[in-house]
């Protein structure tokens, strides 16, 4: 095992903030499942005394708060949700509500900007979810119950402008999935 596996790991699930599994890392460092599960062994004592923890379940790796700061970070979130929503999670959760099922790719090509940290900011509010797509592996999002109570309606069809808003944008995505097959 090198040196820099377990630290690879580490960026690893820094940078996804959501679980891997042991046989994703190993891919994606291209070594055995056996380096990838000693190395996670060395992460964690590497992060003992530290404010985040490794968490290993059954196959699957993250990096977590620490317990002990539970009420530090709880706090700070209860403050960052007591903040409007920024214009980009705004724009995000539109998308989201009038194109259910949208996937990451999606919202992206229709916003023109990374949607990382409007996705997760609306994943910590309860706004969204994230599941498993029928068509594609990578994770579709959907609009929970909250978002209907944000909005204060009872369907996403009493959203304003719905069908239309949303052939809009069935139609922009169809003219950017037939610009990638030429």
């Amino acid at each position: 095992m090198t040196q820099t596996l377990p630290q690879s790991i580490e960026a690893i699930l820094f940078a996804n903030s959501e679980p891997q599994s042991v046989g994703v890392l190993a891919s994606r460092l291209e070594v055995s499942r056996e380096d990838i599960t000693g190395a996670l062994q060395t992460l964690a004592a590497s992060l003992e005394g530290h404010g985040v923890s490794l968490v290993v379940q059954g196959e699957m790796a993250t990096l977590m708060t620490h317990p002990q700061y539970s009420a530090l970070i709880e706090a700070i979130r209860k403050e960052e949700l007591s903040k409007e929503l920024s214009k980009a999670s705004a724009e995000t959760l539109a998308i989201i509500c009038y194109h259910p099922e949208a996937t990451k790719a999606q919202i992206e090509f229709i916003r023109g900007v990374n949607a990382s940290y409007s996705l997760r900011a609306l994943q910590m509010r309860g706004l969204i979810e994230q599941t498993k797509g029928e068509v594609t592996r990578s994770g579709v999002y959907r609009p929970t119950i909250a978002t209907l109570a944000h909005f204060g309606v009872t369907a996403l069809d009493q959203l304003p402008q719905y069908q239309e808003t949303r052939q809009k944008i069935a139609a922009l995505l169809q003219q950017d999935t037939a610009e990638a097959a030429e």
